[in-house]
């Protein structure tokens, strides 16, 4: 089963160091461009987190933010006491003396440096294996999400290769009368140049025949048939993005030659259809992991 690049998977669960909420974003990308936004909890986690989260996520534009929301006693807990007190005494004195309004003074002191301290986070213990887990469940989620959306999206690529392949069907039910449209057309233009007693009848059929094999699309039609199954295939069997990018390639390539040799305005609507069909294609493979 292929997978869109498209994806999203969210994970929430209280642990020690508070409610911890991972969110999990994707979009297309040739490679893997991650994205980390976590809170200064885990500042020192960041290369554990990367090393943990590249593999699953594979390829595509990602981001991966963590919040944790802790409750008012853990918050209560982290003030550093002493230092509060130290920063509340200067500055209460150095704003009576300088008459200044004290009402920002305990706001103010909070986002002092090292007044939120971190260390009863750093003392918890066991918080940062559930929170391993966490991300697993949120990567699950994320993956799940994908494998929704490519199935989707195979269906889409399916439906439109099935239709290129009975367009194709139909282009032998006008593959006589385009032969036999050619010959008239050369013959007429034969004849305005030469007279008609002068013609060699055979020689003119031999030509024909010369320039009708340069014409066959037997070939192009055998491939074509040939790189749907193919791709199909590939498509049950999971294939990746780019693979399946490769095949449409040569679909498309079959399809120009079968346009540029046809001659025919059946046929060339029915190649015109099969474009149409295959640039759908090419669109969801860019979605495709």
């Amino acid at each position: 089963m292929i997978k869109s690049m498209t994806g999203y998977g969210k994970a929430t669960a209280t642990l020690p160091v508070g409610t911890v909420t991972i969110e999990i974003r994707s979009l297309n990308s040739k490679f893997l461009d991650l994205s980390l936004r976590l809170p200064r909890q885990l500042q020192d986690k960041e290369y554990a987190i990367r090393n943990l989260v590249t593999a699953p996520l594979e390829r595509g534009k990602v981001s991966v933010n963590i919040q944790i929301e802790q409750n008012v006693d853990e918050k209560a807990a982290l003030i550093n006491t002493a230092l509060f007190k130290s920063y509340h005494a200067e500055l209460k004195s150095l704003c009576s003396e300088l008459n200044i309004d004290q009402s920002q003074l305990l706001s103010a002191i909070l986002g002092m440096p090292e007044v939120a301290s971190a260390e009863k986070e750093a003392e918890e213990e066991g918080w940062w294996p559930a929170l391993e887990q966490l991300l697993k469940e949120a990567i699950a989620a994320f993956d799940q999400f994908r494998a929704e959306e490519g199935q989707k999206t195979g269906e889409e690529m399916l439906l439109s290769c099935e239709s290129i392949e009975k367009d194709l069907a139909q282009v032998p039910l006008y593959e006589g009368e385009r032969i036999e449209t050619l010959r008239t057309r050369i013959k007429a233009g034969l004849e305005l140049f030469a007279d008609q007693e002068k013609i060699d009848l055979n020689r003119f059929e031999q030509e024909l025949v010369y320039y009708l094999e340069k014409l066959d699309v037997s070939e192009e039609k055998q491939r074509l048939n040939q790189h749907c199954a193919f791709f199909k295939d590939n498509m049950k069997q999971g294939a990746g993005g780019k693979k399946l990018g490769f095949i449409a390639q040569e679909m498309g390539r079959e399809i120009n030659t079968l346009g540029s040799k046809c001659n025919h305005v059946a046929i060339q609507k029915l190649v015109v259809n099969m474009k149409n069909e295959l640039e759908k294609i090419k669109e969801q493979v860019l979605n495709v992991l």
